[in-house]
């Protein structure tokens, strides 16, 4: 078997499975290695999500590269993909591409020898993943904050994780209603006092049975909080038991995460936004984090997601994946690999992609009780035909602005 080709799918749609989520298109970028025979395989690079339009060309890049290559050897193939661009995709968009291709390959050997992919890394370790609703914004007032964990228990999850600031949802009959959320403004010394409330009010509706996390989101952001007011958040937050608090620096700020564990109550997670087991070292090494969120669709495919968890695993992190951008194979690889690592402490869900998911997942993913089964398709059960690609119709400059 000898690759012929890749193609790159992009796709738009819009997110409807979270009535409190904002109701925005989104895109992602699907990757196809061809081959010779009727087999193909499918990969998701996050960079889709973010700047569609650019993913092509670097596709088209690499494609010379491979052709003519057999595609069971994907060690093989990831390294001349990052030899041959190692003067502009050592991070970033080039290294989130290397994973969309790298994930097809995975999905190709998996269907060529007939087996899901989690097989392929040495078998599973469990039956059901741990799984938390990743919700986005907290709303307001509160009640519309209750109503939204409320509907995540109702679909099946016993976690969620939630932001640090608040947002009210546009009225249903305003133009911005598909549009993005309004920020609400408290004075600084009122923040923290909201922030609590919110948290009480959740504790007192939901008691023990609801795990909460919150994502600071600041590893992305032009202007990061210091960590004095990190420190601040979790030292409030802390009567609360949270399971997590993500993103609560930059990740320029090593210093600063290393500072903010060693005074926090509340375990700190990242690196949603890094890439390759070099960028994640430091912040592990000086003792960053507690849990560690590589983005499979991102980081450097598959290969190196299980690489920067086995360097986790050596200071006795767990792991949490990052799946907030998924659609479709990037997904499914998250899920594959959860089952087979016992290092993998949950499995993040959005649910309002729901919609998409539900068409390229061949396997459905449903949640119970807080957890969701093993895929069983091989390869990493993923499909796209011509019905799917009429049906989410690439939306030019549709990626998402942060």
């Amino acid at each position: 078997m000898k690759i012929t080709g890749l193609k790159t799918h992009l796709l738009t749609t819009q997110w409807t499975g979270d009535p409190a989520f904002p109701q925005m298109l989104h895109s992602t970028a699907v990757i196809r290695v061809m081959t010779d025979t009727e087999l193909d395989g499918l990969g998701e690079s996050t960079w889709g999500y973010f700047a569609p339009d650019a993913v092509p060309a670097m596709v088209d890049f690499f494609a010379p590269l491979l052709k003519g290559l057999d595609p069971l050897d994907i060690t093989r193939l990831t390294r001349i993909m990052t030899d041959a661009s190692v003067w502009w995709a050592r991070s970033g968009a080039g290294r989130s591409v290397i994973s969309g291709i790298e994930l097809a390959l995975w999905d190709l050997k998996g269907k060529a020898y007939g087996v899901p992919v989690y097989q392929l890394l040495g078998g599973k370790v469990r039956d059901r993943i741990p799984v938390y609703a990743s919700g986005g914004p907290s709303l307001w007032p509160t009640d519309e904050l209750v109503r939204k964990v409320a509907f995540y228990a109702e679909h099946g999850y016993r976690a969620t994780k939630l932001s640090t600031g608040y947002y009210q949802l546009p009225p249903p009959s305003s133009a911005q209603a598909q549009g993005r959320m309004v920020s609400v403004p408290f004075p600084h010394a009122r923040k923290l006092e909201v922030l609590v409330e919110g948290f009480e009010r959740l504790r007192r509706e939901f008691g023990a049975e609801m795990d909460l996390a919150i994502d600071g989101h600041q590893g992305g952001v032009p202007h990061p909080i210091p960590v004095s007011e990190a420190v601040a958040t979790a030292e409030a937050l802390a009567p609360y038991r949270l399971r997590f608090y993500e993103e609560p620096l930059a990740y320029t700020n090593v210093e600063g995460y290393a500072e903010l564990r060693a005074r926090s109550r509340i375990p700190i997670a990242g690196g949603e936004s890094l890439c390759g087991i070099d960028q994640f070292q430091d912040i592990i090494g000086r003792r960053g984090l507690h849990l560690i969120q590589p983005d499979i669709g991102f980081v450097g495919g598959l290969q190196e997601t299980v690489r920067v968890i086995h360097f986790a695993e050596a200071f006795n992190l767990g792991t949490a994946l990052h799946t907030g951008a998924s659609m479709g194979p990037s997904m499914a690889a998250s899920w594959h690999l959860a089952a087979a690592s016992g290092s993998i402490d949950w499995l993040e869900h959005v649910l309002a992609a729901v919609g998409i998911q539900r068409d390229l997942l061949v396997d459905p993913f449903e949640v119970k009780g807080g957890t969701v089964g093993l895929p069983e398709a091989p390869g990493l059960g993923v499909r796209l035909d011509d019905r799917l690609l009429s049906r989410y119709a690439f939306v030019p400059h549709s990626g998402e602005l942060t």
